[in-house]
């Protein structure tokens, strides 16, 4: 057979394999997966009571009355509101700090791979969950009750609900290392803690810093709510200024932690992208 044969066969046959993709990939399962889909998504409206239509209509009236009283936005309180934003900032350092000195023994004892046994494998999961299925705001909440209002609440709170995400990212990011290095190690008749320091950290650091990065980025989000139930920041500010009905000074503090948001965020990029 001539080259050109081949060539021309070779590209009916691309030809033919791109035409397949170009084509709709439909099956009975996809269509009733969509008609289920539709169907509990009515019955949960319906439910709850929930209009679309009404909202839809509704909604730009509503939207437009409020932006026009939160503009232009009120800056006059601009150093005040500074010095929570960096409050909110400093609550949510602190808790991640506190999320990552708690997670680090919890992760080594939650992995499949490398937990002593069954037993405190469970207990550890357990504790895990436990934690991540309890909001920040419950916490607080309980934590504001407990000792009073203020920073403390919130970083025990960002602390110890995070701690269970960061248990389980650091779990699972160990369970899907190479196994070359730690059987290399188990076999020349290396301790566990040695393991651990030559063969399992070293595979985890990317993936350490930016899940480390990436709580620190949610903790900002979550101590600015956290501060509307007492827990310091400059979510306390944002309360108070709805309470006062003061939407002009409500828009400028959404501006100031939209701003400290977009920052942090595209410093952590930078960050995440100088580590891989």
């Amino acid at each position: 057979m001539s080259d050109n044969k081949i060539v021309s066969l070779n590209s009916n046959k691309n030809k033919t394999n791109y035409e397949k993709y170009l084509r709709p990939q439909w099956s009975w399962k996809t269509f009733v997966f969509i008609v289920l889909t539709i169907l509990m998504l009515t019955l949960v409206s319906i439910d709850l009571e929930i209009n679309f239509i009404t909202l839809f209509s509704n909604s730009f009236n509503y939207f437009g009355d409020i932006l026009s009283r939160m503009l232009p936005p009120d800056f006059s309180d601009f150093n005040s509101l500074i010095f929570s934003m960096f409050e909110t900032i400093e609550i949510a350092i602190l808790g991640t700090f506190i999320a990552i000195v708690l997670s680090i023994p919890l992760a080594l004892f939650s992995a499949r791979n490398i937990a002593p046994n069954i037993f405190i494998f469970f207990i550890a999961r357990t504790i895990t969950v436990f934690f991540r299925a309890i909001p920040e705001f419950i916490i607080a909440m309980i934590l504001v009750i407990a000792i009073g209002f203020g920073a403390m609440p919130g970083v025990l709170a960002l602390g110890i609900h995070t701690m269970g995400f960061l248990a389980k990212f650091y779990a699972e990011d160990i369970e899907h290392i190479d196994k070359g290095p730690i059987e290399a190690l188990e076999s020349s008749g290396a301790s566990k803690r040695q393991i651990i320091s030559f063969a399992i950290i070293p595979q985890i650091i990317p993936s350490f810093v930016a899940n480390n990065l990436y709580i620190l980025d949610r903790n900002i989000r979550m101590a600015t709510m956290l501060g509307i139930v007492g827990a310091g920041g400059i979510g306390y500010e944002l309360q108070s200024a709805f309470r006062m009905f003061e939407y002009p000074k409500v828009s400028a503090i959404i501006i100031i932690i939209f701003i400290t948001i977009f920052i942090i965020d595209n410093i952590s990029t930078l960050i995440r992208s100088k580590i891989k």
